[in-house]
This record gives C-alpha cells, sequence and structure tokens, in this order.
C-alpha cells in the first residue's frame, strides 16, 4: 500500500482560492456537522463512502450518525466557506465547476503525483475562519476517489476526529470552567478532572467511593466510581454492567444497561489499558432511556479499580454531541493520590 503524502501548502495557487483576505472570524456552524462540496454529478457516488468513513452509526437509542454530512451545491460556496468543516472534493478528469478550482491550485508536478498515486488528500485547517478545518480530496478519477476513500478512511478520520476533540475541548473550557468546583474534587476525591460550566454535585459517597456529577437541560451526568483492587480481580465488560446496574439501583433510581445494544472494545484510555462499553441504558419505571459511554481500568500505583461512566437523556435532541462533550472531560481525569488520600484513610 502506498503512502499518500500531504501536499505541501506551498505548492498551492492559495490566492485562486482561499482569497486575500488578512483577516478571519470565528468559524460558525454546528461541530459535528460536515459541508461537502463536490460537483453535483458525483455527489451520489461519493457520499455512501463518505458516510462510512465519517458518518458511522450508534444506538442512542435512536439511530445517530456520528457526523452530519451535507453536500452544498458549488455556487454557495461564499456563504458556507466560514464553516467549521468543510472537504471539497476535485478530480482530475472533470471540467465541472468543484474539479476545475481544485486542479488550478495544483502545480504540474502535484498533478503528476496525483495521477501516480502519491498524492490525495491535504487537510488545510482555519482556511478561510479561525477554529475551522478544511480538507481536500485530489483524484484522478470518479471510481479512483471512492476507492481512495475506502482505502485510506481510518487516516481521514482519524485526523479529523483529533482536530474535532481538540477544537471542542478549547470551545468547552474556554469560558466558566469552575475552578471551585475543581479543586473540591481534588481534595475530597483520589483523583482530579476539569469541570465545564453549569455541573454540579448530585450525590457523593465516600464509603461507597464514588461521585456523581450532574448537569441539566438536558440531562448529562458522569459518575466516577472508585474501589480497591482485590487479589482475584478480572476486569471484563460482564463485571462492568453488573456494577453500573448496581450503582445505578441505588444512585439513578433503577436505570439498567440494555446488553443487546451495547458493545466492549479494548482500549488505551491515558497511560491505562482499559475497558470501553458503549451502549444504551433504560429505565422501567420511568420510561426513559439514552446512550451510555463508560471507561474501567485498574491503576496498579493505588491498587484501586477506576469507573468512569457517563450518559445522556435529551428527548428529541441529539445526542452525540453531549456525549463528546462528556468524553472530554473524562479525558481530563488523573489520579490525585497525595491530596485526596487523607479523607480516604
Amino acid at each position: 500500500m502506498k503512502i499518500i503524502k500531504f501536499i505541501p501548502v506551498l505548492t498551492f495557487s492559495i490566492i485562486i482560492f482561499l482569497g486575500q483576505c488578512t483577516w478571519m472570524g470565528n468559524a460558525t456552524g454546528l461541530d459535528d456537522h460536515i459541508i461537502v462540496f463536490a460537483d453535483s454529478v458525483d455527489w451520489n457516488y461519493y457520499k455512501d463512502a463518505l458516510n462510512s468513513v465519517f458518518g458511522k452509526q450508534y444506538k442512542t437509542p435512536v439511530v445517530e450518525r456520528e457526523f452530519i454530512i451535507e453536500w452544498v451545491p458549488f455556487r454557495h460556496f461564499e456563504k458556507y466557506r466560514n464553516r467549521k468543516n468543510i472537504f471539497i472534493l476535485g478530480r482530475l478528469d472533470s471540467d465541472l465547476p468543484v474539479s476545475q478550482n481544485v486542479r488550478e491550485l495544483l502545480s504540474p508536478e502535484i498533478i503528476e503525483g496525483v495521477k501516480k498515486g502519491n498524492y490525495f488528500y491535504v487537510p488545510k485547517p482555519e482556511a478561510w475562519a479561525v477554529k475551522q478545518y478544511v480538507l481536500f480530496l485530489i483524484a484522478t478519477n470518479r471510481d479512483n476517489m471512492i476507492q481512495k476513500i475506502y482505502d485510506f478512511g481510518d487516516v481521514l478520520y482519524n485526523d479529523f476526529r483529533k482536530f474535532y476533540f481538540t477544537r471542542l475541548k478549547e470551545q468547552m473550557f474556554a469560558h466558566q470552567e469552575q475552578k471551585k468546583l475543581e479543586e473540591y474534587i481534588v481534595q475530597h476525591f483520589p483523583f482530579k478532572m476539569r469541570i465545564q460550566h453549569d455541573y454540579f454535585i448530585a450525590d457523593e459517597n465516600f464509603e461507597e467511593g464514588y461521585v456523581w456529577i450532574r448537569r441539566l437541560h438536558p440531562d448529562r451526568s458522569i459518575l466516577v466510581h472508585w474501589l480497591p483492587l482485590s487479589p482475584d480481580f478480572k476486569l471484563t465488560p460482564r463485571w462492568i454492567i453488573d456494577e453500573r446496574n448496581r450503582l445505578a439501583r441505588q444512585i439513578y433510581k433503577g436505570d439498567v444497561v440494555v446488553e443487546e445494544e451495547t458493545k466492549a472494545y479494548a482500549v488505551k484510555f491515558k497511560r491505562w489499558n482499559a475497558l470501553r462499553l458503549e451502549g444504551t441504558w433504560r429505565n422501567d419505571h420511568y420510561v426513559i432511556g439514552g446512550p451510555f459511554r463508560n471507561i474501567t481500568f485498574v491503576d496498579t500505583s493505588t491498587n484501586r479499580i477506576y469507573f468512569l461512566d457517563f450518559y445522556v437523556q435529551a428527548i428529541g435532541k441529539r445526542k452525540k454531541p453531549f456525549l463528546d462533550q462528556l468524553d472530554v472531560i473524562i479525558h481530563t481525569f488523573d489520579t490525585n493520590e497525595p491530596k485526596a488520600a487523607q479523607n480516604l484513610k
């Protein structure tokens, strides 16, 4: 398999397509919404490939796509050029508007490289707006474009997802980060974590080893649970589900994991090997439900099991963006033994 090289930015005639504006405003639109510019005759051929990479489906419990992909006719380019996520797809064998504009950006050397398969894509963050992600995809023809999207989808996805979460984290903590609540957590519990505005401690129990951090409208919750590591302990999806159901009976008033809609993955969470569960929960008494995520790992330095659980209940709303926000908060987690130790003795 050939390695697809980044097209050097200097090879683009930037002035033709990106314009000469020296001042840029902030990118607009939704964080999980991708605008695609491709020639109209090509879009129906490209959309399945793009959705297979960026529009993966999740049960929440309704089916939602990870990212929403919208094709926009090129005549509306000026109206949409400041959106947060823009993909531009052009092919060398077409004189249609998008392909022609993309082709005019390329030097003869790059065009030859595309023909040889050495070049395919180039990400151009902040092409027209601050905190914007723009991705150019260039192929020799339509079939070649489709094949390369499938072949190099993981590379494209990982690059985009990294930018997406970096931007999301900056936006979330840009204003009203709760320093006092963060300090309270450091002083009282064996971990530390950044907390966005409007979250509050809904419940805490030192003896049971948990704290429930919550935000309403819509309902978003984080449960951090820690317990001693026993010599015969084995971390399995079964143990996580049973432990979550046990805690939920006490804390969440009867929520249960919908096991047939829940999957487990071995992941690297920061410096720990962990299990990540992605699935749904339901509460038969209140006739409600929603998605949850769980990351559980063993920390051998403290001989503890850490159980990080988060869920969303947002009736009639798209839930994936709220899950992503919770994921950002969870990934600020770290153990904090020195300050918390005195409260746990």
